[in-house]
């Protein structure tokens, strides 16, 4: 396996966004972090990157990190930051490391409402959802704040909808693991999941855990809600892409279109600090805000498309809509 390259900015807080303007296009992922009071500069001192010398920053200082496959063409970066009034980057190979090992050591038995989930041979508590998920080489634990976010909203729709009402279809953007997807089939027995990812190789982990779980579901490779896949099984009553801030601003038109009136949305993923300018792009599709559960710096939004649109019509039979 090729190495992964590291490219990290040390900016204020208030220059992050220009910061990852100039990862763009090369990092496969981009992080910000804030650093400690005690990595910070201090006044007077010159920054190690040869960016800005005597300045005493009054802002917090943040550190913006690309991750990427590609080795960076770091002229080219240097330029791109030069140009924008930024330090140079700086890059370093990350060590190959076993993943899959680290990812499934450790990690605690998590109860999540009506779910439990935990590793493969995890002995999880007493719990009307039980899932046993293995890491591999996708995302989707539940561990991290935001696939937590993302079950606390299945289960709490769970709670609002009643044994006797349930969804029709159920939408899991960007699945990895597939746990959201399983989570979604096991709270409402026969329910349409439909669960796609952009990356080839989730297939494999998807299908291991559904076969380990006793779930016949498949996952479809699509880059995002347009795939005719996706489309025909529309429109959906839940919809949950737990992804990134940039990826879930260019999908947003794309979810709004395939959810059902009444249908709930949950996007996660994003940091605190994104989730006002995400809340603004799902309103601009017609998507009204219901609330967000905040941990760990991270934001799980909830969103629904009002009632009182029409859905589309399927087979010449009308779509009731369905209410929370």
């Amino acid at each position: 396996m090729s190495p992964l390259w590291r490219v990290w900015l040390t900016v204020p807080e208030n220059r992050t966004a220009a910061a990852e303007r100039v990862l763009e296009g090369w990092a496969d992922a981009v992080s910000v972090f804030e650093l400690a009071s005690a990595d910070r500069p201090r006044p007077g001192s010159r920054l190690r990157t040869g960016g800005w010398a005597d300045e005493i920053w009054l802002a917090e200082v943040c550190v913006v990190e690309g991750i990427a496959a590609a080795p960076p063409d770091m002229a080219a970066l240097a330029r791109r930051a030069a140009g924008d009034g930024l330090p140079a980057p700086e890059a370093a190979p990350l060590a190959e490391r076993d993943w899959t090992a680290e990812s499934q050591t450790g990690l605690p038995v998590r109860r999540i409402g009506r779910i439990a989930l935990g590793d493969p041979g995890a002995r999880l508590p007493p719990a009307p959802v039980r899932l046993h998920i293995a890491a591999a080489t996708a995302f989707g634990t539940g561990a991290h704040p935001t696939t937590e976010g993302c079950l606390a909203a299945l289960d709490r729709l769970r709670r609002r909808t009643g044994p006797g009402r349930r969804p029709r279809a159920v939408l899991d953007l960007g699945t990895g693991t597939g746990v959201l997807a399983f989570a979604a089939a096991r709270l409402w027995p026969g329910v349409r999941v439909a669960a796609s990812d952009i990356d080839p190789a989730a297939s494999v982990p998807f299908a291991r855990n559904a076969r380990a779980n006793g779930l016949r579901l498949r996952v479809v490779q699509a880059d995002g809600p347009a795939h005719p896949a996706l489309r025909a099984a529309a429109p959906y009553d839940a919809i949950l892409a737990n992804l990134l801030y940039r990826p879930l601003l260019r999908l947003a038109p794309g979810i709004a279109r395939l959810a059902a009136p009444g249908g709930l949305v949950v996007l996660s993923g994003i940091l605190e600090r994104q989730e006002l300018p995400l809340r603004l792009a799902l309103r601009r599709q017609g998507l009204r805000f219901l609330g967000s559960r905040r941990r760990g710096g991270w934001s799980t939004v909830e969103a629904e498309r009002p009632p009182g649109r029409r859905a589309k019509r399927r087979n010449s039979c009308r779509q009731r809509p369905f209410r929370l």
